[in-house]
């Protein structure tokens, strides 16, 4: 991609440290050689799994059980497995910036707050029985792992009931 369509040019991984919520992973920071800001309005109207804080310029992205905050310039990351998997993550949000950047001119930015969505929301959504179908001994355990990616909806034999169907629907759209 020519200079002139990127916005990311590249990034230096500057501190590795132990991750303060789960001391078996590591929280990284990296310095943003470009100031992506101008990015997160296009990137907020098409990434799902985000939170955009417009007043702040502060992007949070969560990828599997990863939490990547994106600042102007900085990029703070928490539960990654080590540098190598820091820098796969910060590859991604390159490609993935200077893509959106590219296609600008193709979308609508949206500059309203969002938030991510936490394990009370989709416990909330769910049957709450408890049942154990899912494999999971709480329906909470079943939240978190659906928002970490290792459950689907289908996962969830209540959830198929017809009493369910809206919050099966809200739950989809809310997951994707």
């Amino acid at each position: 991609m020519p200079d002139d369509e990127r916005l990311l040019r590249g990034f230096t991984v500057t501190h590795v440290r132990d991750c303060l919520a789960d001391p078996a992973k590591n929280r990284v920071i990296a310095e943003l050689w470009d100031n992506v800001s101008p990015a997160f309005p296009y990137l907020n109207a098409v990434v799902p799994n985000l939170t955009y804080a417009p007043g702040a310029s502060i992007m949070m992205v969560r990828r599997g059980e990863r939490l990547l905050t994106f600042y102007p310039h900085v990029a703070v990351m928490a539960k990654v497995d080590g540098e190598e998997d820091a820098v796969a993550q910060l590859c991604w949000f390159q490609g993935l910036c200077n893509d959106i950047w590219r296609r600008r001119g193709e979308l609508t930015p949206c500059y309203e707050r969002r938030r991510l969505l936490g394990p009370l929301d989709v416990y909330r959504l769910l049957p709450q029985l408890n049942c154990r179908a899912c494999g999971e001994a709480t329906c909470m355990a079943f939240a978190f792992g659906l928002l970490a990616g290792e459950h689907r909806l289908a996962e969830c034999p209540p959830l198929t009931a017809p009493q369910h169907a809206e919050a099966r629907r809200r739950l989809a759209e809310l997951m994707t």
